[in-house]
């Protein structure tokens, strides 16, 4: 039921039933990091071959911050918008929960901020 209200807000910050509250906030080594190790690069890593990749398209990898950041819309559709990412299941709704917290209260302005330089 949380994880359906936090989805259906957009990853702008309007209508959001996110708060940024947490202390400490969720950062990319706090949370992004192992989140990205335990369900993404499995299959987004740079270190993949095409070969060992299951589908996933070369070049959308999120071994780094810099990478969350650049692919931080598609991780929030496919993970947060359709659900179909990871294909097998994966993440609990505890651990969507947090990572729409983690894009909305850190990865989205700082993704803004980068932009604006």
């Amino acid at each position: 039921m949380i994880l359906a209200l936090l989805l259906s807000c957009g990853g702008d910050g309007s209508d959001s039933a996110i708060t940024c509250d947490r202390d400490p906030p969720l950062t990319f080594h706090n949370f992004g990091e192992s989140f990205m190790a335990k369900h993404c690069i499995g299959c987004h890593s740079v270190l993949h071959e095409v070969n060992l990749r299951e589908g996933a398209p070369l070049g959308v990898d999120l071994n780094t911050y810099d990478d969350v950041l650049q692919w931080a819309e598609r991780i929030d559709a496919r993970a947060l918008g359709s659900i179909d990412m990871p294909p097998g299941g994966g993440p609990s709704e505890s651990e969507r929960a947090m990572l729409a917290e983690w894009l909305e209260c850190k990865v989205y302005p700082d993704k803004d901020a980068q932009e604006e330089d």
